[in-house]
């Protein structure tokens, strides 16, 4: 289905948004840029940057985001720190688009869950008991993963908070473009779901009749537990693969109104 003249909705934060922008104006589609979060560092650098002295003492450096990736290897880097420090650890990413920014600093991730949830990852992740793992996550991020790899016998389990995930509401041009009327809507993480979400009643109203598209069943199970339900979730976790789930959502609408 094509995507010619559709009003898609960008909720990635602004400094990640360019790949998906870029790929739906070649498709033919109009981008609407409403990010819903913004990254922030830490309040305070001192946790992160002890764990990342000791290192070496770890078994297990866990990665349950993306952003979790960039703002560690980047204060590494900060830090006279090379990724080979982390490469030297085993490293566990909770899914693929986790992995694939990993990838991007040389970084082979040892364990990825077949499942992309921070609850499966606590549940699959081998070699946990007696381990010294250190569990890189944001300040929103669900605590009940270092509770459930403490439960499964780990030795120490460092709960660090890598980033700050700040919510925004939709806003200003971007709020008036979706009062306008939107085709479809892209999320692309649980905070993203969340952040449009601040928005309050009307960001219901805002998506009734509206293709909800998620990058994966992390953002699905957000919007889900909220009560909403999505159009079509990307089967391959990368900007590529959500604009052919946003086809998919398209070509189902149309098959359903034919049948009708």
């Amino acid at each position: 289905m094509s995507l010619v003249g559709k009003r898609i909705v960008v909720t990635r934060p602004e400094e990640q948004a360019a790949e998906l922008v870029g790929r739906l104006k070649d498709a033919g589609a109009i981008p609407i840029a409403c990010p819903t979060i913004r990254i922030a560092p830490p309040e305070s650098w001192r946790e992160l940057d002890a764990a990342l002295s000791r290192i070496e003492s770890y078994e297990w450096v866990v990665f349950t985001s993306a952003n979790g990736v960039r703002s560690v290897l980047s204060r590494a880097r900060g830090l006279g720190r090379a990724a080979d420090d982390v490469l030297d650890r085993r490293v566990a990413a909770v899914g693929a688009s986790t992995a694939r920014v990993l990838g991007g600093y040389g970084i082979e991730p040892a364990f990825i869950p077949g499942v992309e949830r921070s609850r499966v990852l606590a549940e699959a992740l081998p070699a946990v008991r007696g381990a010294r793992i250190l569990l890189m996550r944001s300040d929103i991020a669900d605590p009940q993963l270092a509770s459930a790899l403490r439960e499964r016998d780990a030795r120490q389990v460092d709960d660090v908070i890598a980033y700050r995930t700040l919510l925004l509401p939709p806003r200003g041009h971007a709020l008036e473009e979706l009062r306008g009327g939107v085709d479809g809507v892209t999320f692309t993480s649980p905070s993203t779901v969340r952040g449009f979400l601040e928005l309050g009643e009307e960001a219901r109203s805002l998506l009734e009749g509206v293709a909800v598209v998620t990058l994966g069943p992390a953002a699905t199970d957000a919007l889900r537990l909220k009560g909403l339900e999505i159009a079509a979730e990307a089967s391959e976790r990368d900007m590529s693969g959500l604009v052919d789930a946003l086809r998919l959502a398209f070509e189902s609408a149309a098959d359903e109104e034919i049948g009708t």
